[in-house]
């Protein structure tokens, strides 16, 4: 494993200038995945690396935290990255709570639609803190392939929690403009 970190470490050196961001990174302690600490300390080892590379070239980093919530957001702490994106975020409102406090911003998926408890996270997550993602070809609303047009409903959903306009999420959960700002820049040759 040592030698695929390296070689895309060295990847995300040579094409700086295209990146926008590292990721989708994270820990993923799934417990059928992950049986002895050791691979627990690998895949630590693995992130710091990610995440080392994101503060040496000013990148914010998607995160995806399997199973591995609270010890997810200690470690994020720990090695003191600031922009982060937390991908499909489904966490518990204590970790929520601790996530915002951190400037962290939550991205929701068209699946929004399938769990109530996310639905709570919403009412209580500041717009400006929310940004939206398809994650095509998974995470659709139903049972079914996800395609880019269907960010509408993560959209319309999120109104619908808040009970605002459609225009009005539209209009704040831009700010993935602010976490992302290279997006808008012209690509360098």
């Amino acid at each position: 494993m040592n030698e695929d970190v390296e070689s895309v470490l060295l990847l995300f050196e040579k094409y700086k200038d295209k990146l926008v961001a590292i990721g989708e990174a994270g820990l993923d302690f799934t417990p059928w995945l992950v049986s002895v600490p050791q691979q627990c300390k690998e895949q630590q080892r693995v992130l710091a690396l990610q995440l080392a590379t994101a503060k040496q070239l000013d990148l914010p980093v998607n995160v995806h935290p399997c199973s591995a919530g609270r010890q997810g957001i200690a470690f994020l702490k720990e090695e003191g990255v600031q922009d982060i994106l937390l991908h499909n975020f489904t966490g518990r409102q204590s970790v929520t709570l601790e996530r915002l406090q951190a400037g962290y911003y939550f991205c929701f998926p068209p699946a929004v639609t399938r769990h109530d408890q996310v639905k709570k996270l919403i009412k209580h997550i500041p717009l400006e803190s929310i940004c939206l993602e398809t994650d095509s070809p998974s995470l659709a609303p139903k049972e079914e392939r996800n395609e880019p047009e269907k960010i509408r409903i993560a959209c319309e959903h999120i109104a619908a929690v808040k009970g605002i306009s459609v225009e009005g999420v539209c209009e704040v959960t831009k700010n993935a403009s602010t976490l992302f700002p290279k997006v808008n820049q012209p690509l360098s040759e």
